[in-house]
């Protein structure tokens, strides 16, 4: 039973549903981010969820991911995720985007930028599902404040979920972590 609630956190936290989320409820409690612009908020949806979460179907269609497992779809999940920062950092910059906004498709791009270099370079194995969500709820507590602190109630879990899995060590997920809130908080203080 505690396997399968593992299962469920890991799924419900893949870098795109928490994208989703934020973006959501930033766009609900705070749309001055998105220029009170539904139209950004469909920009942000395209480029930082949908995009990347095209890869979990998509894996069944590229011959090249077709058999390769769960590898495969890490992989690919990855590739599109990064296609996704940059062109919505692109379309941002090219469209003269919110500057929150660029702000947050910034610290995406930062963030996979640094996590493909330590999990290449340094080769640590630095967990995607912790940066993908410190990263996010750095950017949330800048946005909404003081009382945005009660989402990092989300690491422990997903700590949990992906040491229950054996997907991750303790290094690896602090590892991931520290990559979301520092690229994030580089962003932050260099570009707002």
């Amino acid at each position: 039973m505690k396997l399968k609630i593992a299962k469920i956190i890991s799924i419900l936290s893949v870098v795109p549903i928490i994208a989703l989320a934020l973006l959501t409820t930033l766009f609900k409690q705070h749309s001055y981010i998105f220029n009170n612009s539904f139209k950004w908020y469909i920009v942000a949806i395209i480029f930082l969820f949908i995009m990347p979460i095209s890869a979990y179907g998509l894996k069944y269609i590229i011959p090249k991911y077709k058999d390769k497992g769960r590898d495969g779809e890490r992989k690919l999940a990855f590739i599109m995720g990064v296609m996704g920062y940059i062109i919505g950092t692109i379309v941002c910059i090219l469209f003269n985007a919110p500057k929150s906004l660029t702000t947050i498709f910034l610290s995406y791009l930062l963030s996979g930028v640094v996590l493909t270099f330590v999990n290449k370079v340094v080769k640590l194995k630095a967990s995607g599902h912790a940066c993908g969500v410190s990263g996010p709820m750095t950017l949330f507590i800048y946005f909404v404040g003081r009382k945005g602190w009660y989402a990092l109630i989300m690491l422990p879990i997903v700590f949990w979920s992906r040491i229950k899995m054996g997907r991750h060590t303790i290094k690896e997920l602090f590892a991931g972590t520290f990559v979301g809130i520092i690229s994030t908080s580089i962003v932050i203080f260099t570009y707002i």
